[in-house]
């Protein structure tokens, strides 16, 4: 009975849970009815996806941005590009005069931008330049405004101990926003034209723009060397090689009165060179008095006394320092190997200073070069700021005249017992040299003007330039097409008139104070 009694109840039960199901399941089919209608009328939503997940140290934060691109925000005012293009003012043919006493200040600041500006103290000191004159410094006007610089300064320089009327162009200068209009050439062209004013046969000059001095018709001689090295791996190799043998030489700083000994050791160098110039105690003076310099050491054997006139010792060598620039360094001839022991004084001295590294200038084809980079075939001392020097020859004729008689020793120590020509002819200057044959032992050499002979070159006036001052190769020259022989004698004598000579101008000249 209980069971049969329990069977309804739990029927009814059963049915009333289906009954709540049923109805529940209607409501629910009803609500998502209406959303669905309520969901079509609305506008659809945009939906929103997870841009970025930053992780942080006190947990997970997701931020939900927009997929869609924003415009940048520029916080500076964009400018358009515009082609580079000077004022039409600018362009303008410039007007190239003297400088006046009152464009000092312009002119400083025009040169401030040059690699190595002159100082105030540079311009009081050419004042006081035994060969000075104002009118040797040109300015470029445009518009009343000075836009260009050059200076032009006589000189006497030597070729092979000959001394030959000179002048060189230095600090040239162009504002920047005026470059590319010419006026850099016509501030050339009027230097060049008071050049030939002053009487001067050869222009020098040393530049970074050679091929702009090229396409003014100058000759590109060589260039300086100016080679780096750590003091310290220098002093190494030195004391590593072979060392002098002969007197003792003591060091030390060198004293006003010791002048003359140390043009006397100049010039026993300087002759075999081309580009020295040929100074004077006057001009050796000014330039001490310039103050171009920090330091000179002098090197002499004997008991140091102080002494005016050399008597109990002899100085034989000296090195000329301007901060970490080795200027100058040379010895007596008769003293070899004295170089390397002043170069190993500098060194120690510049180690005792803290000095890192030591930029020692000199001619390429000095072996010192070779201590100061570690490499005996010198491939080492060619430097991307080294800089070129150009010249150009004004009067052919006096030079030629100047140096026949280095030619007729040429002559002599070749050999040649006959009389032999060689005419030259180029652009400028048309003539022949002529060496006579020896009679009483000296044979005689002459120039005559308007005449070639039968053994010519015709060549061009910077090939000219170049074989005139011993800068040229004659095979080189005809392999390039520069030079154009007659005959094979002709190339065969001028390669015996006219040798390869070492080319030097020193830094000391033209380092601003």
């Amino acid at each position: 009975m209980r069971r049969s009694d329990r069977s309804p109840q739990r029927s009814a039960v059963r049915a009333a849970a289906r009954a709540t199901a049923d109805h529940s399941a209607g409501q629910l089919v009803r609500a998502v009815k209406r959303t669905t209608k309520e969901a079509k009328k609305a506008k659809p939503a945009r939906s929103k996806a997870v841009a970025t997940v930053d992780i942080r140290p006190a947990g997970t934060v997701v931020s939900r941005r927009a997929t869609t691109k924003r415009p940048a925000i520029h916080h500076l005012p964009e400018h358009p590009v515009l082609p580079l293009k000077p004022p039409s003012w600018m362009l303008e043919e410039c007007r190239v005069a003297p400088a006046r006493a009152g464009d000092q200040s312009e002119i400083l600041q025009l040169l401030s931008g040059l690699p190595t500006a002159p100082s105030k103290a540079e311009f009081h000191a050419a004042v006081d330049h035994p060969d000075h004159d104002a009118a040797n410094r040109l300015v470029a006007r445009l518009a009343g405004r000075i836009v260009g610089h050059v200076e032009v300064m006589p000189r006497t320089v030597l070729l092979d101990g000959v001394p030959l009327s000179a002048a060189t162009i230095d600090r040239v200068a162009v504002l920047p926003e005026c470059r590319g209009a010419g006026h850099g050439q016509r501030l050339v062209q009027a230097a060049e034209d008071r050049m030939r004013h002053i009487g001067a046969w050869i222009g020098f000059s040393r530049t970074k723009i050679a091929p702009s001095f090229h396409e003014l018709g100058w000759s590109v001689l060589g260039r300086d060397c100016a080679t780096p090295g750590r003091p310290t791996e220098i002093l190494a190799r030195l004391l590593e090689g072979p060392q002098r043998v002969g007197e003792t030489v003591t060091m030390r700083q060198w004293r006003h009165v010791e002048l003359p000994a140390i043009l006397r050791i100049y010039k026993q160098n300087a002759s075999r060179f081309v580009g020295p110039v040929d100074r004077s105690e006057a001009y050796s003076r000014w330039l001490i008095s310039r103050g171009a310099f920090d330091s000179i050491i002098v090197a002499l054997v004997g008991q140091d006394r102080y002494d005016l006139h050399e008597t109990t010792a002899r100085i034989v060598g000296y090195a000329i320092q301007s901060g970490n620039r080795v200027l100058e360094l040379m010895a007596d001839p008769e003293f070899p190997g004295l170089e390397r022991d002043i170069l190993a004084r500098v060194c120690a001295e510049a180690v005792e200073n803290d000095r890192q590294e030591i930029l020692y200038e000199a001619a390429p084809a000095d072996p010192l070069h070779a201590a100061v980079t570690g490499c005996e075939s010198g491939a080492g001392t060619v430097q991307a700021g080294d800089r070129m020097i150009v010249a150009k020859l004004f009067r052919p004729l006096e030079v030629l005249e100047a140096i026949v008689p280095l030619v007729a020793k040429r002559v002599a120590a070749a050999g040649i017992r006959e009389t032999v020509e060689l005419g030259l002819e180029a652009p400028n200057f048309r003539g022949s040299i002529i060496v006579t044959e020896p009679r009483g032992g000296e044979v005689k050499a002459t120039v005559q003007a308007g005449r070639v002979g039968r053994s010519y070159l015709r060549l061009t006036s910077e090939e000219l330039a170049r074989l005139v001052l011993g800068q040229g190769d004659p095979h080189e020259a005809v392999a390039a097409g520069r030079m154009e022989p007659s005959t094979q004698v002709a190339l065969k004598l001028a390669s015996q008139l006219f040798p390869r000579l070492p080319l030097w101008c020193p830094m000391w000249d033209d380092l601003p104070a």
